[in-house]
């Protein structure tokens, strides 16, 4: 029996070893297991739960009913910082899925794939679906609507890209990369006050201003849209100096262009019309390394200074930073800087372009942004207001940016493709800060950033087969329209709940 028994024990001790490196994995894989319970975490985190609980909030077996899809479990994302662990309602995996999570991805489906048509991602419609469909705490769901968004908008980066003008007078691209990056680092900057306000707003306040904004910009869009559907938004040309005979005249012209002067028409020399030309021939074709340039510029001083301050819901890459600190205003302050610098850069360098196709004989056509003194000063404040909204509102940049093209007079298709492009960098931007920081359910994510990009794909096919069948753009502004209207109504639902399970009504501290 000694070589069996040899045997045995050779066995025994090589399951030990086996069992020894799992579980090294196991705590390699999963950190916050490497941290052990002690007997006041659990009496701290018994006290603290409710017998009703919420997604991510605190609970404790026997005591607290949490809400669908999820579970009292241990908090993973507990630092060996933190002066204890606490139990939370903890969203249940992908696998197996439930009925909600089907219902979840039906429904993004069918809401990526309208916001498609606009090219405003959609965030207005996903956060809600994600909080009162899927069962997702704010911060989860903010960063799976960034993941499904970013999806989404590799389909419309590779669609958009690819495309002209429909005004085939000049061959140009169908993205306005002028308009884009001029009014980019404005619309961050205002999104940094608005995350800040979002913070010491109290709940019913922010429903107040969200029912104002959403219910004002998307009935003027829908307006906007029914006026072009019916054909009563063409504008009048603007006269030249001759035409005009060097006195005021009374121009229906979109915000901002009515004050700008008459054209003076002149014969441009042939050396003129070669350097127009050439400009032409530079700004025509589908390959922008300048612009794309300066677009990965944007995106990295954002990324960056986002990971030193924290935000969305992570804590800063600095330990033990946080708003209370110098360093952290300091950071806040240094990348509003940055971003001021950025847009007077650019400014300065579409004033200067417009300048010299004016001088050479360049006359905008139907839809084009205007660009003087003016206009590149007054739309990038505007859509430094049009960034607080959405930074306070969470209803994303692109559905304050796709109106606000609307109002200036855009085309639908330009206003479309030129959204796409700016949320395309609001949203990569924020999905990488919200990744790094371990905010992002992955397998949710992957999931979910698939049916972005399937169903991105979907609603342009359907939206350019409309507008070829009809004849009509106006679709994507009503699509706009309709967007913000569905958003008003679910958002505006989801914030009355916050309101009603409030624990205060007033402005509460930042820090």
């Amino acid at each position: 029996f000694a070589p069996a028994a040899a045997a045995s024990s050779t066995m025994r001790r090589s399951a030990a070893v086996v069992a020894f490196c799992c579980t090294a994995t196991a705590l390699e894989e999963q950190p916050w297991l490497r941290r052990e319970l002690r007997p006041e975490d659990e009496s701290i985190s018994k006290n603290k739960a409710k017998q009703q609980g919420v997604a991510g909030g605190p609970c404790y077996p026997g005591k607290t009913e949490c809400p669908f899809s999820t579970s009292c479990e241990w908090d993973r994302d507990t630092e060996d910082g933190e002066d204890f662990r606490e139990r939370i309602c903890m969203h249940k995996d992908l696998v197996p899925a439930n009925g909600h999570d089907w219902a979840t991805i039906f429904l993004l489906i069918a809401a990526t794939a309208l916001a498609a048509g606009g090219g405003i991602g959609g965030g207005g419609l996903l956060v809600p679906i994600y909080r009162l469909v899927a069962g997702f705490p704010i911060t989860q769901a903010t960063a799976l609507s960034l993941a499904t968004i970013s999806g989404g908008s590799i389909a419309n980066l590779y669609t958009y890209t690819r495309r002209y003008h429909p005004n085939d007078t000049i061959k140009r691209p169908l993205i306005d990369y002028e308009a884009s990056l001029l009014f980019c680092p404005a619309l961050l900057a205002g999104t940094m006050f608005g995350s800040v306000f979002s913070v010491m707003f109290p709940p019913w306040l922010t429903v107040v201003l969200l029912i104002a904004l959403l219910g004002y910009s998307g009935r003027r869009t829908l307006n906007k849209g029914i006026k072009r559907w019916t054909g009563e938004d063409k504008l009048s040309p603007r006269p030249t100096r001759d035409e005009a005979g060097l006195q005021d005249v009374e121009i229906d012209t979109p915000l901002g262009h009515a004050d700008a002067p008459p054209i003076a028409r002149q014969d441009p020399t042939p050396d003129q019309l070669a350097r127009l030309e050439a400009i032409y021939a530079k700004e025509g074709s589908l390959v922008q390394r300048e612009n794309w340039t300066a677009t990965g510029v944007i995106w990295l001083i954002v990324f960056v200074f986002a990971l030193l301050r924290g935000g969305r819901g992570g804590a800063s890459l600095i330990p033990g930073l946080d708003c209370s600190q110098f360093l952290y205003w300091y950071l806040f302050i240094s990348n509003l800087a940055v971003l001021i610098a950025a847009t007077a850069w650019i400014r300065k360098k579409t004033l200067d372009r417009a300048t010299e196709k004016a001088f050479l004989g360049h006359e905008p056509l139907e839809g084009d942004l205007q660009w003087d003194r003016r206009t590149t000063a007054l739309y990038p404040m505007l859509c430094v207001f049009a960034g607080i909204a959405a930074g306070l509102l969470g209803i994303g940049g692109g559905m304050v940016l796709g109106p606000l093209l609307v109002e200036l007079g855009c085309l639908p298709q330009p206003i479309a493709a030129t959204s796409a492009y700016v949320v395309f960098i609001t949203a990569t931007s924020g999905l990488a800060q919200v990744w790094i920081m371990g905010l992002v359910p992955k397998d949710y994510a992957f999931a979910f950033a698939a049916c972005g990009l399937f169903s991105t794909f979907l609603g342009q096919s359907v939206i350019d087969w409309v507008v070829r069948k009809y004849k009509k753009d106006a679709i994507v502004i009503l699509v706009i329209a309709s967007i913000m209207l569905i958003a008003l109504v679910l958002m505006t639902y989801d914030g009355i709940m916050q309101v009603v399970h409030a624990t205060t009504y007033g402005f509460s501290p930042l820090c």
